[in-house]
């Protein structure tokens, strides 16, 4: 179970670990307790050792969380409201929140299950658990969620979760390396949402749009459309994110003092998740490179070293440091980030970074530095005068 792969990568005894192995015992529960017509003994059997777990957790949102999900399971048996796929949805999303995304698609494929008989809340649950298969690369899961959630969504006549899906099948393309396609899908979904007056599908597809044009090098272009979307978003956490995108793009359009001070702000935004925080990293040690600070450079290099980077963000910072290391006068360095990049990028299945890393690895780069060799030049004829 994918509690177990995320609970492997922690030290065991660790708040990490021992949260991750709750959530799993609590989920278990779930599943052993889906008929209200069970033994009372069996109930206190099975539950006092779930709750003992989950109360010796730290205190913290792991604990309340589980705690709720635990209360809505017993509230159920005893015949109160059923709650529970509430419940486990929060779970799921502090899950992605802490970048656990194989526990939170496993939770999220729980409440799929559980809520099979309310199909208006279906194509949410199978739109998150694509965007958690597609950041970990398994591209023909995040289909299978897109297929079956457009299903309901068309079954059921919402046409604000049809646009959602479609505008995550416009990234699933982006993934793939097809930008062509992903930005038709976008301004398809961008017409039909704002035909509708969908601000927020509206806003969704117009950020997309604009990581599509950032990648075909299209600086103005992008800015455009994260600028607008940062202007559209409700969402306080979306409105970061397109000031996050923003920031890196103006940064490429030679404005890195104001890049580096948004994206600092965004890094000491109480709303961040893992992933969000481990962007606004990447895209500062980037502009790091930009300015030749070093110092900046490999203080941000060491911190990301031990966080939980997607697939994507562990392929851009294996470039970022390649970049870094060319910058600074390592070309071999250079080379040995870029082939890493490649690797994450098969096995992630990420089309366009892929290209950028094959790109990168192929430009034959200079052993060092021409001033470095200048120097090193004089040097040496002044210590030999006879080859003057």
């Amino acid at each position: 179970m994918a509690f177990f792969r995320a609970a492997s990568a922690e030290v065991e005894g660790s708040s990490d670990y021992r949260g991750l192995l709750a959530g799993l015992v609590v989920v278990r529960l779930l599943d052993k307790w889906r008929s209200r017509n069970r033994d009372p003994e069996a109930r206190s059997r099975e539950f006092e050792p779930v709750e003992q777990a989950v109360a010796a957790l730290d205190d913290g949102p792991t604990r309340e969380v589980l705690r709720h999900l635990i209360a809505s399971i017993a509230e159920f048996v005893d015949g109160w409201d059923d709650t529970r796929v509430t419940r486990l949805v929060d779970y799921a999303q502090l899950l992605e929140r802490d970048a656990r995304w194989d526990a939170a698609a496993d939770v999220y494929l729980t409440a799929i299950e559980l809520a099979s008989k309310r199909p208006g809340l279906l194509p949410e649950y199978y739109q998150r658990a694509n965007v958690c298969f597609r950041t970990m690369g398994q591209l023909d899961r995040a289909e299978d969620m897109l297929r079956d959630g457009l299903r309901v969504a068309a079954e059921i006549g919402d046409l604000f979760w049809s646009l959602q899906l479609r505008h995550s099948a416009g990234n699933l393309a982006r993934h793939k390396g097809d930008l062509t396609e992903a930005g038709r899908i976008h301004e398809v979904v961008m017409a039909e949402a704002d035909a509708n007056g969908l601000t927020a599908v509206s806003a969704e597809a117009r950020h997309a749009r604009g990581h599509v044009a950032y990648e075909q090098k299209q600086f103005g272009l992008a800015a455009d459309y994260f600028h607008a979307a940062m202007r559209l978003h409700a969402d306080p956490e979306l409105k970061l994110r397109a000031l996050q995108d923003l920031a890196i793009t103006i940064a490429d359009m030679g404005h890195l003092d104001v890049a580096r001070t948004a994206l600092s702000a965004v890094r000491r935004s109480d709303r961040m998740d893992v992933e969000l925080r481990n962007t606004a990293a990447l895209n500062l040690m980037q502009i790091a490179t930009m300015a030749r600070d070093r110092a900046q450079f490999e203080a941000l290099r060491r911190e990301l070293v031990d966080q939980r980077l997607t697939g994507r963000q562990l392929a851009w910072y294996h470039i970022i440091v390649g970049g870094g290391a060319l910058a600074f006068d390592d070309p071999s360095t250079a080379r040995r980030e870029f082939a890493e990049a490649i690797v994450e990028a098969r096995a992630n299945r990420e089309g366009v970074t892929l290209s950028e890393a094959e790109r990168l690895l192929a430009t034959p780069v200079a052993p060092a530095s021409m001033p470095a060799i200048l120097a090193d030049i004089r040097t040496h004829i002044g210590d030999n005068p006879g080859l003057e």
